[in-house]
């Protein structure tokens, strides 16, 4: 992958994102379970932001997450959720993700695997043509955007 999921500036999507007290672990730190759900919420507003852009409706579900935690983070702040498309295939995409603190550190990265799904048949398929195309441009951009 010719990305670096640590660098800021490769992301055009984010969410702004409260730390809650009630992501606090036993160590004083927000949870290692909170970030994955920061970075979900970034990918499903990043994938619905995709979908509004004019694609046709197209269904994925979650076939892996591969997560490195770089940093902690500490109750009460914000982080900034990143997300963007980083490779294309015909029947699954890829989403990079980053986690950034108040200070603009990054804290985890995070690659997901999202399967192509019929939704009649709750199997994988390929993806319509124009999706797969599209798909391909949001992953070659600089930022992950449609051009």
């Amino acid at each position: 992958m010719a990305f670096d999921l640590a660098d800021r500036g490769i992301y055009g999507f984010a969410t702004s994102e409260h730390l809650r007290f009630a992501d606090v672990d036993a160590n004083g730190h927000i949870n290692n379970g909170a970030f994955l759900q920061l970075l979900e919420n970034a990918r499903v507003s990043y994938m619905r932001h995709i979908v509004r852009s004019g694609l046709p409706r197209f269904r994925v579900v979650v076939g892996r997450l591969e997560i490195d935690f770089k940093r902690q983070m500490f109750y009460p702040g914000t982080a900034t959720a990143c997300a963007r498309l980083v490779e294309a295939h015909e029947r699954k995409c890829v989403v990079g993700h980053g986690l950034f603190d108040g200070e603009g550190n990054c804290t985890a990265t995070l690659l997901a695997i999202m399967v192509s799904l019929n939704e009649e048949t709750h199997r994988s398929v390929p993806f319509d043509p124009a999706v797969h195309a599209a798909l391909e441009r949001f992953a070659a951009s600089k930022d992950g955007l449609p051009t």
